[in-house]
């Protein structure tokens, strides 16, 4: 708090003098004091916009880490149809029909999607989302083997021939046309937008 000008002349000047360098102090360092903050509440905003998307995509691959345990848990203590005979990952293949099947969720049913057929020379494309138990593909490696069931609920063993990821948001049929497989099995990647593919045959001892 300031105090009353008293005294001679040349200490009131003096005084006047030290107040309005005083003065001038606190307001430099209300003015830094301001810019900080506005800068601060700058970063918090800005922080406030960009989190969210990131925070989901790395949340949405914790969840694809955990189901793919999850996933693989599942068919070590899986009962094969035949005893002794090894366990291998499985999934059905759904109806043909529009991508609204997929919304249906049927877990670990892959429709097949009549969209992919105005595409010559590519072949039959099964989806389901990675939530609705798509996600089972993928792990799978080129070589591996997996177990499909047909709509009849008939089960025959296929082998992985190829794998291949393509944007989500920029890749057409082209970009998967050339794999080698009797059918196609399509989902999505955990956290990115990436869908995979992954192109099966019938395994030759099955």
């Amino acid at each position: 708090m300031d105090t009353l000008l008293t005294g001679h002349p040349e200490t009131r000047q003096h005084l006047v003098n030290e107040r309005a360098r005083r003065r001038r102090t606190r307001s430099r360092w209300g003015s830094a004091l301001v810019v900080t903050l506005m800068a601060a509440g700058s970063a918090t905003v800005i922080g406030s916009i960009a989190a969210p998307d990131l925070t989901e995509q790395l949340a949405e691959k914790g969840v694809g880490q955990v189901r793919e345990v999850a996933n693989a848990v599942n068919v070590e203590l899986s009962q094969p149809a035949t005893p002794g005979a090894e366990k291998l990952p499985t999934l059905s293949l759904g109806e043909l029909g529009s991508e609204a099947l997929l919304d249906v969720c049927a877990t670990g049913v892959f429709p097949e999607l009549e969209s992919y057929r105005t595409q010559a020379g590519l072949q039959p494309v099964f989806a389901a989302h990675n939530n609705c138990g798509g996600d089972v593909i993928l792990p799978l490696q080129v070589g591996q083997r997996v177990s499909v069931v047909d709509q009849a609920g008939n089960a025959s063993t296929y082998q992985v021939t190829e794998l291949r990821d393509v944007d989500k948001h920029t890749a057409t049929t082209e970009d998967v046309v050339g794999m080698t497989g009797a059918l196609l099995l399509q989902t999505c990647h955990w956290g990115e937008p990436i869908m995979r593919f992954v192109a099966l045959e019938p395994a030759t001892d099955r």
